[in-house]
């Protein structure tokens, strides 16, 4: 019995030497990250002020540059809706003398046909009136923003990150009808399924009539909601489409922020 036990004894196996191993190793790590932490301090200590400042100054330039791309972006937005404002003007111009030219030489008494003529004319001439009280200011504004792009030296053809308009939480269904109206500084923009893009002045938002159209064949629609995207200057335009929108012709409306200047793009709306 007691050689048996002797044995049993015997045949153990002590750990002692390999906890004793661990401990040194776990005492070697520790005493490298210590020399290397003090290495890396010392190193950080011993660099050369000009280095540290040249670093600084880089990091302070990165900033700078990208603060001026994002100021870039917004000035070329807006010299296009400049653009497009006296684009408008030139071509309400032009059907002004047209329909001119047509009443004068209408020799028949006035129908029906020439009261509605006479009324699109009138309604264009108070558009042309109000854009020519907004031109001296939009040409203003243009003056300036040629001259912050030339002082920037910036590239005119660099365009910004299109803008993608997301549908998730919006609550719309496949049976809604969906108008898309961008509200910038400059008034209104009307965006078509096709892709087309109608500008309205802020001046005329009240007395234009393809915004009229718009509203009215909406309002025909069951369910409908009038989507107006927001720029970050639209805030004025908005609360005039907006307010006639709901209180002339009782639509049911929503707004949708959009962050930068890029173009709108509406491909995950209209892909249904």
């Amino acid at each position: 019995m007691s050689r048996r036990n002797s044995s049993a004894a015997g045949a153990g196996v002590s750990l002692f030497p390999f906890l004793s191993i661990l401990c040194c190793l776990i005492g070697i790590l520790t005493m490298m990250i210590k020399i290397i932490s003090d290495i890396k301090a010392q190193e950080q200590n011993k660099r050369d002020p000009q280095e540290l400042a040249r670093a600084q100054e880089h990091q302070q330039l990165r900033a700078d540059i990208k603060k001026q791309q994002v100021e870039f972006e917004k000035i070329k937005a807006v010299l296009k809706q400049r653009n497009t404002a006296f684009v408008e003007l030139s071509e309400l111009e032009n059907k002004s003398i047209i329909l001119r030219k047509q009443l004068a030489e209408t020799k028949t008494p006035p129908k029906d046909s020439d009261t509605a003529l006479q009324k699109m004319l009138e309604q264009l001439i108070d558009q042309i009136a109000a854009l020519k009280k907004e031109r001296p200011t939009l040409e203003r504004q243009l003056a300036d923003l040629k001259a912050e792009l030339e002082k920037r030296k910036i590239k005119p053809d660099a365009k910004p990150q299109p803008v993608r308009i997301n549908p998730m939480g919006s609550g719309i269904t496949r049976n809604t009808v969906v108008v898309f109206i961008e509200c910038n500084a400059n008034g209104v923009v009307i965006h078509d399924k096709s892709g087309t893009k109608t500008s309205v002045s802020a001046a005329t938002i009240l007395t234009d009539g393809k915004l009229t159209r718009v509203f009215n064949e909406t309002k025909s629609a069951r369910e409908h909601i009038i989507l107006f995207l927001m720029r970050s200057d639209g805030n004025a335009s908005f609360r005039v489409a907006g307010g006639y929108a709901e209180n002339k012709f009782n639509l049911r409306i929503g707004k949708i922020p959009v962050p930068t200047q890029g173009e709108i793009d509406l491909s995950l709306f209209l892909r249904n």
